[in-house]
């Protein structure tokens, strides 16, 4: 960079210190490359997906359900209670305790329609646990496969950044010596300005697809 340009950076660095209520004597504030690649730290494989940790909940519950209403038909009941309609007592009206005892016997099949339906349920969740599973790990091969692209299209625009700035910057400095025309200089920066814009909207799909792997991967124990 020029000693005027370089200069020039530095005093906007200290009067925008200057602003922000820093001190202006020296520079403060660390420039950093704000278009920096998406990081490459994925989840650890082994571990359950959302989709599927909550499909496999959704079969526990309906599990237990079953077994709930499998245990119903068989329990017993027992009720406590008083009763003020004995005629043959000498007073009618006395309060009479009354203990009540059931065994219930799957003689007429009941509750049968409860635990048909609960074996329903159970088999839809079932089901629905099996889809969740293609789906999630399709739909996790996919947005791998996506990422990987997106990368790969990062790297090969991150080279061409590199090479359209040295030849912007040659092509300046031969203009400087007289060796080309101003036209080409322009040129230069204008290939160099739409090679970056491209960079630019690599980086963004690379960033995106680096955040779809992230959300189909994510712990189920992450808030």
């Amino acid at each position: 960079m020029p000693v005027s340009r370089r200069t020039s950076a530095l005093e906007t660095l200290l009067s925008l210190q200057l602003q922000m209520g820093l001190a202006g004597d020296e520079p403060t504030i660390v420039l950093a490359d704000s278009l920096a690649p998406p990081a490459g730290g994925e989840p650890s494989e082994g571990r359950a997906l959302l989709p599927i940790a909550a499909a496999e909940a959704t079969l526990h519950s309906a599990e237990r359900s079953l077994a709930f209403s499998r245990r119903s038909r068989f329990a017993p009941n027992l009720e406590l209670g008083f009763d003020t309609g004995d005629p043959s007592s000498p007073a009618p009206h006395q309060l009479l305790p009354v203990i009540g005892f059931s065994l219930p016997l799957p003689l007429f099949n009941w509750s049968g329609g409860e635990v048909m339906r609960a074996v329903a349920e159970r088999d839809r969740a079932l089901a629905q646990l099996d889809l969740t599973r293609r789906e999630t790990t399709a739909a996790v091969v996919q947005a791998r496969r996506t990422l990987a692209a997106a990368r790969a299209r990062l790297a090969r625009a991150e080279g061409l950044v590199e090479s359209a700035n040295r030849i912007a910057v040659m092509s300046l400095r031969a203009y400087s010596e007289g060796a080309v025309a101003l036209a080409t200089v322009l040129e230069a920066q204008r290939n160099a300005r739409e090679i970056l814009a491209r960079y630019i909207d690599d980086l963004a799909a690379a960033d995106a697809a680096a955040r779809a792997v992230r959300l189909l991967t994510a712990d189920p124990d992450q808030p």
